[in-house]
């Protein structure tokens, strides 16, 4: 440990720091074997650095669940019931798996046909687990590109646990085993990574490193580490300069101090989250800035639930804000009233603490129940219940339909309390509306409609005709002067074939930001749809030069290959596209398609197979498979992959 080698320690809390051994700051982190990041987000150490000073917090700190957010499967780390790991999901009509092999987690899939046998079988090993186990757990995976994608298995652990889909794929119309994993959410799922310098500006590939922190730590709320450190092991800082290196988050003004929880714990609707502040990168942020500088908040308008029937798995801070005793507290009241962000409050602890938090303002009757306004007696409260468990009941979750949490609500009656956690049918919101969550947030006019269309195409997938015009009317007015929307609107207007449009949104985004991955595809797709073949391929070339692992350019870049019919080209692209994103599902159609035209039947029917092992709900593959099999005069072949209704 590097603290040994101290001449002499930190003895006390507010006790000036005597003398080290001198060295270079710049040197003196490098010296003791500390790793600093770089790039991105700068400034981070391990935090097992954090440990060597502050053991007894690291040590409450690692029963949290935030401590546990994010980690590598392992035979230390196991909850789930191995012996009992088989789901069938009857909306999709597929079987679903989970072993453990070696220490590993071996993730599979596959359908039944009408002899009963296995076909499209998918396996794959997973990676990485997401989520504490505390309520559930996803599985991820990565690819040699470096992205990350969520598998559609989930293990929820209340009630005993049990396997079922992941949310999100609850429905037959899912996305399979190709559901990306955005920065955006790794960011709050987890310690910040060390990645380039501008790599996690909007609009560049969503790339991660193979070795990545495990668990949200402690510098998600302290900030940046390595400084403090520094002047620690340096020598020459008092204990005014080494305090004022760190951030204490209870020292900053209210709205700092919750900007750090609401930065992820404030997101009014799963369907439509928080935007970035133009301008703003993925992991810009850090404690103690304003979080208003960093992140819009969208609420939405739901046509199937009031604003106060909605109920998310991470509605922490925007129910709480709807009860009346945060309202006229004049928002005293806040997370950290009862949550200690260090220290798991013990079962057989609870109820005195979450009771004695709400007695810090009302008052009691002298018996040690709450006095009530009306006069009236409180009625008694069970030895192992608080006032939240009436007040502040657990319920279930409309976004997570297996998970129950505690409500941050606060309600006078919440009816009967067994039926909010009775099981419901998952129930997508219908959004008819999109509004700033805090209308006097300090922005000018143009980019809080800019945020608002925006939520807009995203949740419609950019085919949100009017959302587009509002965007393009701000942006044609000259008063933004940052590249984001042209993103957006570039894509929307790809959406609706105005590819003239779409090239001229991608030119003036590139004017503004000319190194911008996205921008640069667009322009390229945007070209080639208007019969510029030869250019785009160019310019495609071009970007994946600048950025190999950049498989949508990768795969673009085949079809453009094949389009133009260069099958040898597109081929020897394709099957690179196949090496970095194993499951590109599109890119083994794409290689079956080559296969074909240059009369290799056998190698195209195997890349059919092995695209319908993927995806197998893809409706034009499956046709191209059938049709491949009888032009190889083995049509009698294809009832064997035909899956049982």
């Amino acid at each position: 440990m590097f603290l040994t080698r101290f001449t002499i320690l930190l003895a006390a809390f507010g006790v000036a720091v005597l003398s080290v051994r001198p060295a270079a700051a710049s040197d003196i982190l490098k010296e003791y074997g500390i790793p600093v990041t770089t790039g991105a987000a700068a400034g981070y150490i391990p935090d097992t650095t954090c440990a060597e000073c502050h053991q007894d917090k690291a040590e409450s700190f690692s029963e949290m669940g935030m401590a546990k957010s994010f980690y590598r499967p392992s035979p230390d780390n196991v909850i789930e019931d191995f012996d009992n790991a088989h789901f069938f999901h009857a909306a999709s009509n597929r079987h679903y798996e989970m072993q453990q092999r070696d220490g590993a987690y071996w993730f599979t899939r596959y359908q039944l046909n009408e002899a009963g046998v296995r076909i499209h079988k998918f396996e794959q090993k997973v990676d990485w687990i997401l989520g504490s186990g505390h309520h559930s757990r996803v599985y991820l995976y990565q690819t040699t590109s470096g992205e990350l994608f969520q598998l559609p298995l989930a293990w929820y652990s209340q009630q005993g646990g049990k396997w079922e889909m992941a949310p999100g794929f609850e429905f037959s119309n899912h996305l399979g085993v190709n559901r990306p994993v955005r920065q955006r959410c790794m960011a709050c799922h987890n310690a910040f990574p060390d990645v380039p310098e501008g790599s996690d500006r909007l609009g560049m590939p969503e790339l991660f490193p193979v070795h990545l922190p495990e668990g949200i730590g402690c510098q998600r709320c302290h900030g940046p580490g390595a400084d403090h450190v520094e002047k620690v092991l340096g020598g020459d800082s008092d204990l005014k300069d080494i305090r004022a290196a760190i951030v204490h988050p209870g020292k900053l003004p209210q709205a700092q101090l919750y900007g750090i929880c609401y930065g992820c714990h404030m997101q009014p609707s799963v369907a439509v989250t928080p935007e970035l502040r133009l301008g703003r990168s993925v992991y810009s942020f850090r404690p103690g800035q304003s979080l208003s500088d960093y992140k819009v908040f969208l609420d939405v308008d739901d046509a199937l639930r009031m604003r106060e029937d909605r109920f998310d798995i991470n509605h922490h801070p925007f129910r709480m804000e709807q009860s009346r005793c945060f309202i006229e507290s004049e928002g005293q009241l806040g997370c950290l009233s009862c949550h200690d962000p260090h220290v798991k409050i013990k079962p057989d602890e609870r109820a005195a603490h979450y009771r004695a938090a709400c007695l810090s303002c009302h008052e009691s009757n002298g018996q040690g129940l709450p006095a009530m306004q009306s006069g009236l007696i409180h009625p008694d409260i069970a030895p192992d219940a608080d006032c939240t468990t009436c007040h502040m009941p657990e319920r279930r979750t409309q976004d997570v339909i297996h998970v129950t949490m505690t409500d941050h609500r606060i309600v006078r009656d919440p009816g009967p309390l067994q039926s909010l956690k009775q099981p419901i049918a998952k129930v997508p919101a219908e959004i008819v509306g999109v509004s700033l969550l805090y209308p006097d947030t300090p922005l000018s006019a143009a980019e809080k409609l800019l945020a608002k269309a925006n939520g807009v195409l995203l949740n419609q997938n950019f085919k949100a005709d009017y959302a587009a015009e509002a965007m393009a009317d701000v942006m044609a007015s000259g008063e933004v002067a940052q590249y984001e929307p042209w993103i957006s609107l570039s894509r929307a207007f790809y959406a609706q074939k105005a590819y003239d449009k779409s090239l001229a949104a991608a030119e003036r985004g590139l004017e503004l930001a000319p190194d911008i991955a996205q921008l640069r595809l667009q322009k390229a797709v945007s070209v080639y749809a208007l019969g510029r073949q030869s250019d785009a391929i160019a310019q495609l070339q071009a970007l994946i030069a600048d950025h190999p692992n950049y498989t949508l350019a990768q795969y673009d870049l085949a079809a453009f290959y094949f389009g133009t019919d260069r099958l040898e080209q597109a081929r020897e692209q394709v099957l690179r596209v196949t090496q970095l994103h194993h499951t590109h599902w599109q890119a083994w159609r794409l290689l079956a398609r080559i296969e074909a035209r240059q009369g290799n039947a056998d190698a195209a029917i195997k890349a059919y197979l092995t695209g319908l092992d993927i995806e197998p709900a893809a409706v034009s593959m499956r046709e191209e498979f059938r049709a491949e099999l009888e032009r190889a005069g083995r049509g009698d072949q294809a009832q064997r992959y035909e899956v049982a209704k």
